[in-house]
């Protein structure tokens, strides 16, 4: 499993992500349009985990690295009761990270302003950590030790493999979702809305892929023939 570390500010920060990433057994670190140097300061802080930080991968956008990958689980420190912001916990999150037999990261925000919506819409579950209400923000290396603690220890305990679809086949199947609301005048508003909270459903479900491969199925079959129904009102009509 890689890190994806969005945005980053702080050397000190890439270079503890590195170090914990190296402690905990994790894959290849993503670092998304870093603001500060990849220089000595990171290399100090990640200690063993140098090789971590050598191997880095950098990329220009948060899109480009999301896409790389089939099931992606953002972290935010901020709850909400929106479907863009509605969360599973650490160990949830874990759980499913650790599971589901495709190719997966662990998103980490930026220190100063964590996670856009518009950047937590794109990933397929969200979690955040409980912490004191009245200030609930970890430093952002802090917050990723903690995951990567919890993903560790669940890897030592693997109850069962969960096939589930490629990054392909879910968008695939949100297309014809979403073609399928176009056709019944759905807003769209409503659409991109419906599409987060089927997008968290999928990730928080445990369901195999073929069971999934199932729904997806009826859904694209739903849209032709909708489209098929309204292609011959329309010529009747002409």
């Amino acid at each position: 499993m890689d890190v994806i570390f969005v945005e980053p500010l702080y050397a000190q920060n890439i270079g503890f992500i590195a170090r914990s990433m190296k402690n905990f057994c994790l894959g290849r670190l993503i670092i998304v349009n870093p603001r500060c140097e990849l220089g000595v300061e990171a290399v100090k802080y990640s200690m063993h985990g140098v090789d971590k930080l050598n191997s880095a991968l950098i990329l220009n956008n948060f899109s480009e690295a999301v896409k790389r990958y089939d099931y992606v689980v953002c972290t935010t420190g901020k709850r909400g009761r929106s479907s863009v912001r509605r969360s599973m916990t650490p160990e949830e999150a874990a759980e499913r990270l650790v599971e589901f037999n495709v190719k997966k990261a662990l998103v980490i925000g930026r220190e100063d302003i964590g996670l856009k919506n518009s950047e937590l819409e794109r990933c397929d579950a969200v979690a955040t950590i409980p912490a004191n209400p009245e200030y609930p923000i970890l430093n952002a290396s802090h917050a990723a030790a903690i995951f990567f603690y919890l993903i560790y220890r669940r890897a030592g305990n693997v109850e069962r493999v969960v096939d589930r679809p490629s990054r392909e086949e879910v968008e695939r199947f949100f297309y014809y979702l979403d073609e399928t609301a176009k056709l019944l005048n759905v807003s769209e508003e409503r659409r991109r809305r419906m599409i987060v909270a089927f997008k968290r459903l999928l990730a928080e479900s445990k369901a195999p892929r073929s069971d999934l491969s199932l729904v997806f199925g009826l859904v694209r079959k739903s849209y032709e023939k909708l489209a098929t129904m309204r292609k011959t009102i329309i010529n009747a009509d002409s």
